[in-house]
């Protein structure tokens, strides 16, 4: 066989130094420039489009932040302005002179257009005690009737409470009570005696029903505000909470609390401007304070800009590193032409030195039985034999340089037949007997019984001649030999055991390769094309088998070949080379 491995330890010469063997090797400086010419141009691409993508980050952020202040500050405004609306529209514009005395066809479409302008508001109230028309009396107005009606059951507690207010002087007057078991707010535009205002003459006052302003009023005003907000494409929507004073939150209706903000507005919940709480009475009032919060969910806009760059970055890293393999590749590929370039040039030299030294053994010793020189008939045996067995290396090298130029074409194919395994490994030994002997190999044979295969009989023997030649090349102390025949699951086995010098793992799965060969320390080893083991893994596969290494340097080495067991009768099975693509794991370790 002739696929070299590292020398043991005990042979290591003295040879080039590592460094220097890299920086005379063409390949690995093809390789290194080619990496170096792509990688600077691609550096500086990818460097510039990641600080675009963090340049686009920062502008986001801003575009984000500032759209959510605007909503703070809109919604919350907006909100305080509808509120106030009925104070300004309707109590205000009732004036003194229009309840002084009652003028309630002019009072009547004000209110009209209030409850029509202002769905929050449930009802309207006039009173007055300067009047003859329904002095003292309470008139309501509300969307059920559209007009005044006297039959108020409330009447007595609101004139009660606002006269309660009269006295500290102040023109709106506010209160909160249960009507019907609902929380209700009442305010009401007071009008007084002048100059002293010391009694109580009108009031135009409204009612709020507490959970119909936060239960329908509130919702369908944020979500009506919120339609005309537009956000950034490609972002989490903005998202709008409001909290009352208890902590309940208003909107969205039952939703939870937001874990994050960006901003928060608060403003008391009044139906008149805000400027106005120190006229109002009770003086002691103290308001609701309603909470507008406003954000990207419970999400911060720096872990929104993250998460939105995060894609665009690991999309560059994608292509940096699809770009990276790529150019791996193209590097590898034009790596590996150089390099095998250089193996066909040594290829040469390999082929040459293993065609001369036996046809030298050849010609010395047939020149020597020619001149007749010799006297002793076992000597002449000996030199028989010896011609004989260089000539069957020319044979097997012969043979597997026209073995491997049928596999590079493609053409090289084979005829199946049932062969019985145990029978076909026990020819192979008697007929390498010879070499076992001249070259002093003590060959242990541990043969099963009958293991019928279906193989190409002629290419199993010469991948098993191989695998036996090999272990003798690389055993050149240990000179024991162990092969051995079993059945495994659906395959018959035959295992060729040395103990050799050993191959390394990281190289277990390169000796298959065509041309590959290992070099020592010191820079030599056995001779050999680098061939021997890629026919072998060639002729396993084409039989729809495989073979397997377990090798440990100094400790020897055991090949593998696993054909297939015959099942049933079969007439011959014909598989082309062409037909199978390299398996990945031919050569791991078993």
């Amino acid at each position: 066989m002739d696929t070299p491995v590292s020398a043991a330890p005990a042979n290591r010469g003295v040879g080039p130094s590592v460094v220097g063997q890299l920086l005379r090797d063409r390949s690995l400086r093809l390789a290194a420039g080619l990496a170096i010419a792509v990688a600077i141009p691609v550096a500086v691409l990818f460097y510039f489009q990641f600080r675009s993508i963090t340049d686009l980050g920062r502008s986001s952020a801003v575009v984000l932040r500032q759209l959510s202040q605007e909503t703070a500050d809109g919604v919350a405004q907006s909100l305080q302005d509808v509120l106030k609306t009925p104070y300004i529209n309707v109590l205000l514009r009732v004036s003194q002179a229009q309840t002084e005395p009652l003028d309630l066809p002019l009072i009547a479409p004000t209110i009209e257009q209030g409850l029509a302008a202002q769905p929050f508001v449930s009802r309207y109230y006039v009173w007055s005690d300067e009047t003859k028309d329904h002095r003292d009396e309470v008139l309501a107005y509300d969307r059920e009737h559209h007009a005044f009606t006297a039959d108020v059951p409330e009447a007595a507690m609101i004139v009660a409470r606002f006269r309660e207010l009269a006295p500290q002087k102040h023109a709106i007057a506010v209160f909160e009570t249960l009507i019907d078991g609902r929380r209700t707010y009442f305010q009401a535009q007071l009008r007084f005696r002048f100059p002293a205002r010391d009694r109580l003459t009108s009031f135009v006052a409204l009612r709020v029903d507490a959970e119909q302003l936060r239960r329908e009023f509130l919702p369908a005003f944020i979500i009506g505000r919120l339609k005309t907000v537009e956000g950034p494409t490609g972002f989490p929507p903005l998202a709008v909470t409001v909290i009352d004073s208890g902590g309940r939150v208003l909107f969205p209706a039952g939703g939870p609390a937001p874990r994050q903000h960006v901003d928060e507005r608060t403003f008391p919940l009044v139906f008149f401007e805000p400027e106005l709480q120190r006229f109002i009475a009770p003086e002691d009032h103290k308001l609701e304070t309603w909470r507008l919060l406003t954000g990207y969910g419970d999400q911060t806009i720096p872990q929104i800009i993250a998460a939105r760059a995060r894609p665009q970055r690991a999309m560059m890293a994608m292509l940096a590193g699809i770009m990276a393999l790529g150019v791996f590749f193209v590097v590898r590929a034009a790596a590996r032409e150089v390099r095998l370039a250089e193996l066909r040039s040594n290829f040469v030299s390999s082929v040459s030195h293993d065609l001369k030294t036996p046809l030298a053994l050849i010609q010395l010793f047939a020149e020597t039985l020619e001149l007749g020189r010799l006297k002793n008939t076992e000597r002449a045996h000996e030199y028989y034999r010896i011609i004989n067995s260089e000539a069957r290396k020319l044979t097997g090298l012969i043979n597997n340089l026209l073995d491997f130029s049928k596999i590079e074409a493609g053409l090289r194919s084979y005829k199946r037949d049932p062969v019985d395994l145990t029978a076909l490994t026990r020819r192979v030994l008697e007929s390498l007997d010879s070499q076992f002997r001249h070259n002093q190999f003590t060959v242990t044979s541990r043969l099963d019984g009958d293991v019928p295969v279906l193989i190409d009989e002629e290419a199993a023997v010469q991948a098993l001649e191989n695998l036996i030649s090999n272990a003798m090349k690389y055993s050149p102390e240990h000179r024991d030999i162990v092969v051995e025949v079993v059945r495994a699951d659906l395959h018959g086995v035959v295992r060729v055991t040395d103990r050799g010098i050993g191959i390394p793992a990281r190289l277990q799965r390169k000796i298959f390769n065509k041309f590959f060969r290992i070099q020592t320390d010191a820079g030599s080893g056995p001779q050999g094309t680098g061939l021997g083991l890629a026919i072998v893994d060639h002729v396993m596969r084409g039989q729809g088998g495989f073979v397997r290494v377990d090798s440990e340097p100094g400790r020897g080495s055991t090949f593998s070949l696993y054909f297939p067991l015959c099942a049933g009768e079969t007439h011959g099975d014909q598989t082309h080379s062409g037909d199978r693509g390299r398996a990945p794991d031919v050569a791991r370790s078993a």
